[in-house]
């Protein structure tokens, strides 16, 4: 029974944490790796629903953001025509993929998304 325990332990203790944390943007895009390979089916997965559903909170937590930032009269982040920015799922995806993964592991997915709208709406200063 001791030895079970020392192998579960050395297991818990020894098995990288490659997994990045819920909520980071690794995370987000790993698993929007998986249901991309998965092709048309990735609509009837369980997550499709749940990352479409983060993706928009960050947006609109931006949006709210840049909002409040023009109302005080703080410097928004990001420079697109309106408040609610477009950005398309592909194109989102490829602007998480341009962020080296070692930033992305420690990233929120809105901070993510932030970055990424700022690269493609850029203010000019």
């Amino acid at each position: 029974m001791r030895k079970l325990v020392l192998l579960v332990l050395l297991l818990a203790v020894t098995t990288p944490a490659s997994a990045a944390p819920p909520g980071s943007a690794q995370n987000f895009l790993d698993r929007a790796h998986r249901l991309k390979s998965k092709g048309p089916f990735a609509f009837f997965d369980s997550d499709y629903g749940r990352l479409k559903a983060e993706a928009t909170a960050a947006g609109k937590g931006i949006g709210d953001d840049r909002i409040a930032a023009e109302k005080s009269g703080r410097p928004i982040l990001y420079c697109s025509p309106s408040a609610r920015a477009e950005l398309g799922s592909f194109e989102f995806i490829d602007g998480l993929d341009a962020i080296p993964a070692a930033e992305r592991a420690r990233m929120s997915l809105k901070e993510a998304m932030l970055r990424v709208l700022q690269k493609k709406y850029p203010c000019r200063r």
